[in-house]
């Protein structure tokens, strides 16, 4: 894994020396930022249960039932010790607990841990179904084929295994937004199946995914069934409220919703469809 926690992005415990301590606390908290090879393998039991190289690393039998691998991300991810500072894209609801975002309480979230909200996914492609459960590795990873599975490090940013492009006025194509399109067909997103202005709205006005949805999911403690669901969180450098100043989605029923926003120089006062 040399070279993977060399690349761009990654967890990078060169950066770390002495700080991981075997009697650490992460569920009551105070523990110092780091990241060391021992925080996610135990040389001890690597590769002898269930969790092959994750056995025996303190922190996986968490929130999650079964000894979930998600349990050891949300170490550092989630709740007392949440070290995540900076976002990638400025939400309309900001929140950086990952183990809030992905809680099945939520209006929305992709299922990690448990499954999904919306019962009508025409996108998705098998062998995916809106029953399915994912984990983060199925996003985070090395970006190199065959290389060594987990989160040590990607050429792309936030660890990401696939390309994901965030930024306004980005042409689409199957490369720019290949995480997406590695489980959502790039066709049924363009032919509108699932939204009449999906095209309109990725390929005519060249308006990235990430600037309606918010790809791990909006906490109930933040969002609600009507207005966030469909991982509806806008990105606030590129949608501002309309010309009475509402700013939200309103859902109207299956494929159906109004938008109450001004984006690209268009008052939506709102949209409907």
């Amino acid at each position: 894994t040399g070279a993977e926690i060399a690349k761009v992005s990654g967890h990078k415990p060169q950066r770390y020396a002495g700080v991981h301590d075997p009697t650490e606390d992460w569920v009551l908290g105070a523990v110092t930022e780091h990241v060391e090879c021992a925080d996610c393998h135990s040389p001890h039991q690597a590769g002898g249960g269930a969790l092959g190289p994750l056995t025996g690393v303190k922190g996986v039998n968490g929130p999650l039932a079964g000894g979930d691998i998600q349990n050891l991300c949300y170490k550092c991810h989630g709740g007392l010790n949440n070290v995540i500072t900076t976002v990638a894209v400025t939400r309309q609801i900001l929140q950086t607990d990952v183990k809030k975002e992905f809680s099945p309480a939520n209006p929305s979230l992709h299922p990690v841990g448990a499954p999904g909200k919306n019962p009508d996914v025409p996108s998705l492609i098998a062998p995916w179904t809106v029953s399915s459960t994912m984990k983060c590795g199925d996003c985070h990873g090395t970006n190199t084929a065959g290389g060594p599975p987990g989160p040590h490090g990607s050429n792309y940013a936030r660890i990401l295994k696939k390309n994901y492009v965030t930024r306004d006025n980005t042409t689409e194509s199957a490369f720019n937004y290949e995480l997406c399109y590695s489980c959502h067909n790039r066709t049924s997103i363009l032919a509108n199946a699932s939204f009449k202005h999906h095209k309109k709205h990725i390929e005519g006005e060249k308006t990235p995914c990430s600037v309606c949805h918010d790809p791990h999911g909006i906490s109930v403690e933040q969002g609600n069934p009507i207005n966030n669901n469909h991982l509806q969180n806008y990105d606030r450098t590129v949608v501002f409220p309309d010309s009475s100043g509402k700013l939200f989605f309103e859902d109207r029923g299956r494929f159906r919703g109004a938008c109450y926003m001004r984006c690209h120089g268009k008052n939506h006062a709102p949209l409907t469809y």
